[in-house]
């Protein structure tokens, strides 16, 4: 799911936890995109939707990657990012944030997004917790999961901010439920539900050729312009208060 970048990813930050490249933009705009886990293989997470964050280049991009693969729960690394995001805003002048992420990234897009004042946030597959005792069902990235000492994130919900507008997408079935169930249901989450797609949305959503338009209209915060896109190539539902999931 990896684009391919028209200039080269410049390393901004790296320690033996977290690791951040960088692609400048035009405007006054930093996308913060969160990686996922990554292939079991891989020693290295991949930077995720690279083209579609950029939006033509107009848009700073800032790759973060919990390189221990402890869904942030390291002690301090939370307070890391942090930092490291807030360099990076002040040296170039940013005065709008978005948060990004497929998967693991998803939940890092979400749990972040209040403590860097973003105005948005994609969070595509997002896991509601890595917490065995929090989501018991959840059975995969058994090996990863198993190496977090202490689960040291707060309750999903509490991470969320009224001021920033959530875009979550999430696949339909047994394996995706345990997640998008337990998310909170309020006015600032739009929430949808695609079917037949498992974990892999943000590959269906590449496929179908709505990345692009699905980024732009989160960055956006265009809730009607999504589901407008959806609707035209997707089967999805969306959650609210009035339904019963």
């Amino acid at each position: 799911m990896a684009g391919l970048p028209t200039a080269p990813l410049a390393v901004f930050h790296q320690s033996d936890r977290v690791k951040a490249k960088s692609l400048a933009g035009s405007e006054p705009r930093l996308v913060v995109s969160f990686t996922g886990v990554g292939k079991p293989e891989a020693r290295h997470q991949t930077e995720e939707f690279v083209k579609s964050s950029r939006q033509d280049g107009r848009n700073h991009v800032l790759f973060v990657s919990d390189t221990l693969r402890s869904w942030y729960n390291d002690p301090g690394i939370f307070e890391e990012i942090l930092d490291v995001v807030g360099r990076y805003r002040e040296a170039h002048g940013i005065t709008e944030t978005v948060t990004f992420g497929n998967s693991m990234g998803g939940y890092g897009a979400v749990i972040f997004a209040g403590a860097l004042r973003a105005k948005s946030c994609l969070a595509i597959s997002a896991q509601y917790s890595a917490d065995p005792a929090v989501v018991p069902e959840e059975e995969r990235w058994a090996a990863y999961r198993e190496r977090i000492g202490r689960f040291t994130r707060p309750p999903l919900e509490d991470t969320q901010e009224p001021g920033c507008s959530y875009f979550v997408l999430h696949g339909g079935g047994k394996v995706e439920r345990p997640h998008w169930s337990r998310f909170p249901v309020c006015p600032n989450l739009h929430h949808y539900i695609i079917g037949k797609v498992g974990h892999g949305v943000g590959k269906r959503l590449k496929s179908a050729g709505l990345i692009n338009r699905v980024t732009e209209c989160a960055i956006g915060e265009r809730p009607v312009a999504l589901r407008r896109a959806l609707a035209g190539e997707l089967e999805f539902r969306r959650r609210s208060s009035l339904e019963v999931v």
